[in-house]
């Protein structure tokens, strides 16, 4: 079995949402002086690789601490997406022409190569897209990228139907477009609607990338 971490480490000065204050880290105690080293972290919700539950866009939504842990072991669908729009419902058809209809109860990546930290507007997901996906009765989405779609429009619209996502991933390319699966736990902030989350993929040692 392989184990890939689909996260970026985080740190001051990273990308991050326009408007959103940078992370700061304040250094409490030191080996030098107390024996042992511990920080003080201050960030946004959404940081990084992160997690955002449905009430990030919907005030009735659960938050991340209402997200059973069973829902965060999922079979795993990779997407490769390359071009600079929105992935369509077309997509999402094609997708399945090849590699077999997306399956309940299952984690869908979206693959675009988009690099962190890159300027300029970013592809993503389109609300036909998503609806397939909600009519399959898909958890959960990801996506290398730093919104869902530039609007916004089909972030508000997944997360509003009791789905939930993980923004940022990385190292999709390991992954193969079906047959693995994705672990991604997450700390457990009360009423917390976004945090960041280390996700991994678990392949089989069988699988290539471009299974």
């Amino acid at each position: 079995m392989q184990i890939i971490d689909l996260s970026h480490a985080f740190a001051p000065g990273q990308p991050h949402y326009p408007g959103d204050p940078d992370q700061e880290i304040k250094t409490v105690s030191t080996i030098e002086n107390d024996g042992f080293l511990m920080h003080q972290y201050r960030l946004v919700g959404p940081w990084g690789t992160h997690v955002d539950a449905p009430a990030h866009f919907d005030p009735q939504g659960r938050t991340l601490d209402q997200i059973p842990v069973e829902e965060t072991h999922l079979p795993l669908y990779c997407l490769r997406f390359s071009r600079p729009d929105l992935c369509t419902a077309a997509d999402i058809e094609a997708f399945e022409h090849t590699h077999g209809k997306i399956e309940p109860g299952s984690f869908v990546a979206l693959h675009t190569g988009w690099e962190w930290g890159k300027q300029g507007i970013a592809p993503g997901w389109s609300i036909e897209a998503l609806e397939i996906l909600h009519a399959r009765g898909v958890i959960a989405i990801g996506h290398d990228l730093p919104d869902t779609d530039p609007s916004l429009e089909a972030q508000r619209w997944w997360l509003c139907r009791d789905h939930w996502q993980i923004e940022n991933l990385t190292n999709l390319d390991k992954v193969p477009a079906t047959g693995a699966m994705i672990a991604c736990p997450w700390p457990v902030p009360k009423d917390g609607a976004s945090f960041p989350v280390r996700p991994i993929a678990l392949v089989p040692e069988h699988l290539s990338p471009t299974r």
